[in-house]
């Protein structure tokens, strides 16, 4: 037999458990209110923003996601898989990014990588992804939650750095008269140039050219012809160098240094005689240059066997071959095998 509840005692028990209602309405309200808070939160964010669960089924998305990176309501894309939106992501994509998924479900915490995404406004941006696995309590893996962070710009601001450093690199191995490279690269180059001809067994061969009577064309016919004189011949040499380790550089003045590597001593003679004579073929006029009354060059050049390594011997062979051959008459070409 049951014991019958007064009357007090019932209305004691409803207002209880109206108040447990009122507990749990305003808990429902306040959970309401926080998931809109939140959505907002994730809607004013700029960045894409996604969640999905553990069989790569979107769960929820903010605005960003679904009108920059698909081009599509939200409605559309929650509750499906990449695969299921074929019209607005190719399925070969969808595979990748299914991949990529895969890989953080087997080894759960974070990743991280750049992609290139082609957005629902036909432009094709580069993203930082940054993922990262939702556990439970018991730490059982539910989804996958990602912000991509668009560095297009950054990426773009980069490469442009990086062609920047390149001309200033250039620049600083460059005579700025000729275009030719300058004196700071041919101390670098000379040494890489006779290592690499003692690596490979071939002959190096480093030329001095000089202007015959260059002070005196210049008394002559002023600084500004003579510039001139220097950037043609420097075009004349340059012309005849056709493989990439030819190397043309400006020493000083009207001196230009020559590095190449030929297989024998008459093909090293052979080269420089023909540039001796495409200068002397430019015919421009320098009355003051001896007999010739035209400009001429005057080359000293080191034939050097792949046993030397010494840059000051070698560099003052041809300074010495140089000044015989101005020596002689000037116009000639004086090279010996060292």
């Amino acid at each position: 037999m049951t014991n019958k509840l007064s009357y007090e005692e019932l209305e004691k028990k409803v207002k209880c458990l109206e108040k447990k209602v009122k507990l749990v309405d305003n808990l429902e309200n306040k959970v309401n209110s926080d998931k809109l808070f939140l959505q907002k939160m994730l809607d004013t964010m700029p960045n894409p923003v996604f969640y999905k669960d553990i069989h790569g089924v979107y769960q929820n998305c903010n605005d960003s996601f679904s009108k920059t990176i698909l081009g599509i309501p939200k409605e559309e894309i929650i509750g499906k898989s990449l695969f299921d939106l074929p019209y607005v992501i190719p399925p070969e994509l969808a595979k990748l990014y299914h991949i990529k998924d895969q890989v953080l479900f087997d080894n759960p915490g974070t990743q991280v990588y750049e992609g290139k995404v082609k957005c629902a406004d036909v432009r094709t941006r580069t993203f930082l992804f940054n993922k990262a696995t939702v556990v439970d309590e018991s730490n059982k893996v539910l989804g996958i939650v990602g912000i991509m962070l668009d560095i297009t710009e950054l990426k773009e601001n980069e490469i442009k750095l990086d062609e920047k450093n390149k001309e200033l690199e250039t620049l600083s191995y460059t005579d700025p008269l000729t275009g030719v490279l300058n004196r700071r690269k041919f101390d670098e180059l000379f040494i890489e140039r006779i290592k690499i001809s003692m690596r490979y067994k071939y002959i190096l061969n480093f030329a001095i050219i000089d202007v015959d009577n260059f002070k005196l064309y210049n008394d002559s016919y002023g600084h500004y012809e003579g510039d001139n004189v220097l950037r043609s011949i420097s075009n004349t040499i340059n012309q005849r160098l056709l493989r990439p380790d030819d190397y043309l550089f400006r020493l000083g003045g009207e001196e230009f240094g020559l590095l190449y590597h030929t297989s024998d001593e008459h093909s090293s003679l052979q080269l420089i005689e023909k540039i001796r004579a495409d200068v002397e073929n430019l015919n421009i006029e320098h009355l003051n240059n001896d007999k010739f009354n035209k400009v001429t060059i005057s080359i000293g050049i080191a034939i050097v066997n792949n046993l030397i390594d010494d840059t000051k011997y070698i560099y003052e062979k041809a300074d010495s071959l140089l000044y015989q051959a101005k020596k002689a008459g000037r116009n000639k070409v004086f090279g010996e095998v060292i």
